[in-house]
């Protein structure tokens, strides 16, 4: 499913929100779906309730477990970004986004002054400037990460904390007097946070706009919510005055008179989207008469999976839940289906079909009665041969070999998403966020599970179908060891672990030749990875030697045993 919560994939159920802990090294979900975000989001809690926060004080743990959700929307770089010195901030942010689910409400702007700085010729930015004013306004704004399909008209400055440094604090009159004997100019320096339903070239349209009212875009943080929403957080210079209550108001003007589609929530381009979406999928749906619905087996971000029948044969069925319905939720799941329409391996899940006509998404899948892998693995404790390792890894592999020969990468392999059948059979699961790309653009989404996620998925930078070998390796890992990932970091710890060139530690009893092929998968060096034909070639090589030296003992052991009886 469309969900990144660790252990969550086609055939299991997500951890309960009293299952999170309340330490701060507890392990946990997190940002987009199931982060580490824990750890952050209680220092930020800490340091609310440590000020007399009165939200935070009228019911702290009602508090924490709402501040938890906030964090479970948003990635992994919100949750790098926030500076717990300033938790405030984060208040505000989550204000903003809960007026952003009205829709009478949207597009949200609110706009503060933060300081003033200066330049001139020896300093490009000279911000030895003023505290942070504490007057702010909100009213109309829209939002959004630095998604994939974004221009790059601007990089992002590295952290949210660089938004609201703590200033030397000196008389503003002072300041612009030293500064005119210096011959500098000062500058205002304001924040304007934006949010709306998120869509493609969101960051391009807003550019303008705040290019159309005079102001220079000093910083962007942009961020995408799972369920649809944009937050950006722009730090601008050009509007000359402390005051915000006329910049607020000229914002809101020009989006309403010269920017329409920041305003109308409705995109027509992503409704197109869905009717041409629908077409390619033609004659899959199923006939919902013969579609009988069992008990709930799944829960993700966005849709839930039943056990049912199908004319009689047991099937997955996979919903998209209603209060989750949005167009970019809606475009995600046909693509999911375009994606199961086009393939068939023996290694990957079988599609029977869908409804996307009607009201309720709907995708029917086989029925794997071994439940995940994950499960397997951790939930159910069982420790595998290095014969049933061999076995489920060349089963995978070929099952990526096969989606990588059609140009297709998973994006979120993981053992949550790698369904069991009878024999120790393996298949790939949950395309949700998969991608061709032939679909045009550098793929630069943090997309994925955290503790299986590759570095420079995680760094954003633009990666490819290796990738999806960096992910192959942890799972290789757990088939060996039969551990969860980096068990005793939070997801957040491990994902920051992994940008610095942390690597899970390979027992000395692991065959050589399947340590040295993990190793080689999970190299921070994209181009060093190995292939997937390459990679089942030496796991078959592996398994046929492995049994061959099995065979040759057993027949030294008959021989000593037929001599022992002369």
């Amino acid at each position: 499913m469309d969900d990144d919560t660790e252990g969550v994939g086609e055939s299991t159920c997500p951890p309960a929100a009293a299952d999170r802990g309340t330490s701060s090294s507890a392990g946990g979900g997190g940002g987009g779906g199931s982060h580490g975000y824990t750890d952050i989001a209680k220092e930020v809690f800490d340091r609310l309730l440590e000020k007399g926060n009165p939200e935070v004080v009228a019911d702290p743990p009602a508090f924490l477990e709402l501040l938890y959700r906030h964090f479970e929307r948003l990635p992994l770089s919100y949750a790098i970004d926030v500076n717990v010195e300033k938790a405030e901030d984060v208040l505000l942010h989550r204000t903003i986004l809960n007026e952003c689910a009205d829709p009478e409400k949207r597009p949200i702007f609110h706009v503060r002054f933060l300081h003033c700085a200066s330049t001139s010729a020896d300093s490009h930015d000279n911000t030895e400037g003023l505290p942070t004013s504490e007057n702010g306004n909100c009213g109309g704004s829209q939002a959004s990460t630095l998604r994939e399909s974004e221009p790059r008209e601007f990089e992002p400055c590295e952290g949210m904390e660089d938004l609201s440094l703590t200033r030397k604090k000196v008389v503003e009159d002072d300041f612009e007097a030293s500064s005119e004997r210096k011959g500098v100019e000062i500058l205002h320096i304001h924040e304007i946070i934006f949010s709306t339903i998120d869509k493609p070239k969101l960051l391009a349209q807003l550019s303008a706009l705040l290019s159309e009212v005079g102001l220079n875009i000093r910083e962007a943080h942009v961020f995408s919510t799972t369920d649809g929403f944009c937050l950006d957080v722009f730090v601008v210079d050009g509007w000359d005055t402390e005051e915000t209550d006329t910049l607020l108001q000229i914002l809101k003007e020009t989006a309403a008179r010269n920017h329409a589609s920041l305003s109308n929530p409705t995109n027509s381009a992503a409704s197109q989207r869905i009717l041409e979406l629908q077409d390619q999928i033609g004659d899959s749906n199923v006939d919902r008469s013969f579609l009988q619905i069992g008990e709930k087996i799944a829960s993700g971000s966005s849709g839930d999976l039943y056990r049912g029948t199908y004319q009689g044969v047991d099937v997955a069925v996979k919903f998209l839940r209603t209060e989750h319905v949005n167009d970019s939720s809606k475009v995600e799941f046909l693509q999911e289906i375009i994606i199961l329409k086009s393939v068939n391996h023996e290694n990957v899940v079988r599609f029977y079909g869908a409804c996307t006509k009607q009201r309720q998404y709907v995708i029917v899948t086989e029925y794997m009665p071994g439940g995940n892998l994950y499960d397997f693995l951790h939930k159910l404790n069982n420790t595998l041969d290095l014969t049933k390792v061999l076995r489920i890894a060349i089963g995978i592999s070929k099952g990526m070999d096969y989606l990588h020969q059609n140009n297709i990468i998973h994006r979120d392999l993981k053992t949550a998403n790698l369904l069991m059948g009878s024999d120790y059979v393996v298949k790939i699961a949950d395309f949700g966020v998969s991608r061709n790309p032939s679909q045009g653009g550098d793929m630069t989404a943090e997309t994925g599970t955290y503790r299986w996620m590759a570095p420079e998925v995680i760094n954003h930078k633009p990666y490819d179908h290796r990738a999806d070998i960096f992910s192959f390796a942890v799972v290789l890992w757990e088939l060996v060891t039969s551990k969860i990932p980096y068990e005793n970091l939070t997801p957040l710890q491990a994902a920051l672990g992994v940008r610095q060139g942390l690597r899970l530690e390979i027992p000395p009893l692991v065959h050589p030749q399947l340590s040295k092929l993990i190793q080689r998968c999970w190299d921070e060096d994209p181009n060093l990875r190995p292939s997937f034909s390459e990679i089942t070639v030496e796991l078959e090589g592996m398994l046929r030697h492995h049994q061959a030296s099995k065979g040759s003992n057993k027949h030294s052991k008959a021989k000593v045993h037929k001599k022992s009886q002369r």
